[in-house]
């Protein structure tokens, strides 16, 4: 019996060290840069290994590839970015090839790996700004999270209805049994 306990213990903690997806795993002796390491020190960090998610902010597509522009947000321990009021920064993901706008649409939550290259100027509207670049190996799109459905019960009438015909707040008498003593009856021992 404590083998079977063991095994299950140990498939546990196997099944807990694979919380990230699989396209979006490192090796757990690498270490990872962070975005605002990368922001504040950009020559220091080129060529290290990230992990960086949030919400796309723009696709765009050309021959050369996909540049994916993205809001930054701090990730769980699975990746998932945490969306929130404030956000980091953005930063430009690079990948080959070709990403449909239709699926990696503009407020999807998205998380991706790759080494961290020379950033690039460009503009949010018509303010300035240096975007750290990612060059994609592994990308994650996080599918849409369901909201719970809310059921809501009026519980008065049931609450009322109740009250009628039981009492609530009051105890409830027990019977208790007890010895039964006859009336014209004499106990022998009393004498």
């Amino acid at each position: 019996m404590m083998k079977l306990w063991i095994s299950l213990f140990a498939a546990g903690l196997l099944g807990a060290c694979s919380a990230i997806p699989e396209p979006i795993q490192v090796a757990d002796e690498q270490p990872l840069v962070a975005y605002a390491t990368a922001l504040e020190q950009p020559e220091a960090t080129r060529g290290g290994t990230a992990r960086w998610g949030g919400i796309i902010a723009e696709v765009t597509n050309s021959d050369t590839g996909t540049v994916i522009e993205v809001v930054n947000f701090d990730l769980q321990s699975w990746g998932r970015p945490v969306t929130g009021d404030q956000s980091s920064g953005r930063f430009r993901a690079k990948l080959t090839g070709f990403v449909d706008p239709v699926v990696y649409q503009q407020g999807s939550l998205v998380t991706f790996t790759g080494t961290v290259g020379e950033p690039e100027t460009g503009t949010i509207g018509e303010y300035n700004y240096l975007f750290p670049v990612l060059q994609v190996t592994g990308k994650y799109l996080w599918p849409a999270r369901k909201e719970p459905t809310r059921v809501e019960v009026n519980y008065d009438a049931l609450w009322y209805r109740h009250y009628y015909y039981t009492r609530p707040f009051y105890p409830r008498p027990f019977y208790i049994p007890g010895p039964v003593m006859k009336e014209g009856v004499k106990n022998t021992n009393d004498q």
